[in-house]
């Protein structure tokens, strides 16, 4: 038996910081006592997802949410699509209704005035995306903070740019400021 110890092949890599990223790593190193090699890695890990360095805690919550934005999206689209067959059943009734009543200008008129009613714009409610502007509610307070940016989103958490760096929320803590691009 040939017992070769296997080592794990590494990749160097040079790369250019900005001096405000250099100082934040170089503080980093200072406070958390690992080498700007490991703490790269780990961030790396942490963009790319790698899930060698998830603990058990972490791909459960994961596969959790999962879970959880499926039957969300799964019941979300029941309810909308129920409530616009509701909405189109009753305007059909309306039309239908307003043929037969025996007043016909006064129910023209009316109908008229709720056609012209139902054909304003419905409010759309738009999923938070990428580069949106949100406030971010703070702890035990009734004030949220400075404007920060959205990187990342999933159905019940959104990951924003903060001074210090990248911090989820749950979205219920966020309010939306501005859009990523005008529509």
């Amino acid at each position: 038996m040939d017992s070769t110890p296997t080592h794990r092949i590494t990749h160097s890599l040079t790369i250019d910081l900005s001096s405000e990223l250099y100082a934040a790593l170089v503080e980093q190193v200072r406070i958390t006592g690992q080498t700007e090699t490991e703490l790269l890695t780990r961030g790396l890990q942490q963009v790319l997802n790698f899930s060698a360095e998830r603990s058990p805690e972490q791909i459960e919550l994961a596969s959790l949410e999962h879970i959880l934005e499926q039957k969300l999206k799964h019941s979300l689209k029941d309810y909308i699509d129920k409530h616009i067959e509701k909405q189109l059943e009753k305007q059909l009734e309306k039309r239908f209704n307003s043929d037969k009543s025996p007043s016909k200008d006064i129910s023209e008129s009316n109908t008229l005035n709720k056609s012209h009613k139902s054909n304003l714009p419905i409010p759309t409610i738009r999923s938070l995306q990428i580069g949106d502007r949100v406030l971010v509610l703070e702890p035990d307070s009734p004030y949220y903070m400075a404007k920060l940016l959205v990187i990342s989103t999933s159905l019940i958490r959104a990951t924003v740019q903060t001074d210090t760096g990248e911090k989820t929320f749950l979205k219920r803590d966020l309010r939306f400021v501005e859009a990523a691009i005008a529509d």
